[in-house]
């Protein structure tokens, strides 16, 4: 199934100790901004906080290291217990924290932090303060940690979902592509087989030719890829050119294509089973006469391919719609463009059948 080019970054996961020591690094920021500029007149230590803040973020870092590997294998817990995991550690490490971090300022302040009548008189509202803002931050880390992995496992669940899609799309495409060979290589040995019969050894040999380089070609064409509009009827002109070798003087082909539509995109070996088609039902029943004529322009937005015949066929009820040349372009058709492309049958006038395709134009 394709689809535009999307670049891979977007969807790669990233780098575990970029973020963590990006995200530290935000958080140190933010802390000097603040109390460099926001609550210079609560900031105790004017500028030198900019270096006492260093320790204090590289504790934080270091003590939050150890939960990635512990919430590794708590992803598959129920979403109650592992919210309750989470708010406990969490509760856990701010303690954790706030006791080497208060030390550490009251150190700074000058103040002996052995001798216990040196610290101020404690008050449980400051030590809620210290430890809620300590959880506050831990807690945006798991947050951050669960949030971003839970949305590269829904990223890589979609993108496994994309290629399987995409694996059966061509699978398909193939599968379709190459029911045509079968089908012509048949008819195609069939009349070798006749020729050696008739001991016709130079029309045999041509058509040995022909037939290896058509098929050398239909082998060299990546069925998932389509190609310019020259190249398939460059393509279709050596499978005509068997089949005149079949029909000689029976089989009269005419292509009108317009230089606009040249370089217009479509599936390999679109009208040859068309080509196939008009042969088997119009001109293997006519004594001579026979014409095929094949044309090719655009229409705003649209390239219109069209295949007439001038056979015996005057119902379209008469058509086998349900053979493998109509089938197989219809589901080919289906799969590559959706509900972007049509496939009709008409009736020519006085006789004959034809065959209108719409596609969207692409160049690129």
């Amino acid at each position: 199934m394709s689809s535009p080019d999307i670049n891979e970054s977007l969807f790669k996961k990233p780098n575990f100790w970029l973020l963590h020591i990006s995200g530290w690094l935000f958080y140190y920021l933010v802390l000097v901004f603040d109390n460099l500029f926001l609550f210079g007149s609560y900031n105790y230590f004017g500028t030198s906080i900019v270096y006492w803040l260093i320790p204090i973020t590289l504790m934080g870092m270091l003590l939050t290291i150890p939960l990635r590997y512990l919430f590794r294998h708590c992803m598959h817990m129920r979403p109650l217990w592992l919210g309750v995991m989470i708010l406990g550690v969490s509760a856990l490490l701010s303690v954790l924290w706030t006791v080497p971090k208060n030390l550490l300022l009251h150190y700074a302040r000058g103040e002996d932090v052995f001798a216990l009548n040196s610290i101020p008189s404690f008050e449980w509202v400051h030590l809620f303060m210290m430890v809620s803002t300590s959880f506050f931050i831990i807690m945006v880390w798991c947050s951050l940690y669960f949030g971003i992995n839970y949305h590269f496992r829904l990223v890589d669940a979609q993108s496994q979902r994309y290629e399987a899609a995409r694996l059966s799309h061509l699978a398909q495409i193939r599968m379709l592509r190459y029911q045509i060979n079968p089908h012509f290589l048949f008819n195609s040995l069939n009349a070798v087989s006749t020729l050696v019969m008739r001991d016709d050894k130079q029309r045999c040999n041509r058509m040995l030719s022909q037939l290896s380089t058509f098929l050398r070609f239909s082998l060299d064409t990546d069925p998932e890829k389509k190609i310019r509009l020259h190249e398939e009827i460059r393509a279709l002109m050596l499978y005509l050119d068997i089949e005149k070798t079949r029909f000689g003087e029976r089989l009269e082909v005419k292509l009108h294509v317009h230089p606009d539509a040249e370089f217009a995109l479509v599936p390999s070996l679109l009208i040859q089973p068309l080509i196939e088609n008009a042969i088997k039902h119009a001109i293997a029943k006519m004594s001579r006469g026979g014409k095929i004529t094949v044309r090719a322009w655009l229409e705003e937005t649209d390239l219109i391919l069209q295949v007439e015949d001038n056979g015996p066929l005057t119902d379209l009820a008469e058509v086998n719609k349900d053979g493998i040349g109509l089938q197989n372009i219809t589901d080919r058709l289906r799969v590559l463009y959706q509900d972007k492309q049509s496939l009709k049958l008409y009736v020519v006038n006085p006789n004959g059948f034809g065959v209108r395709i719409s596609l969207p134009y692409e160049e690129n």
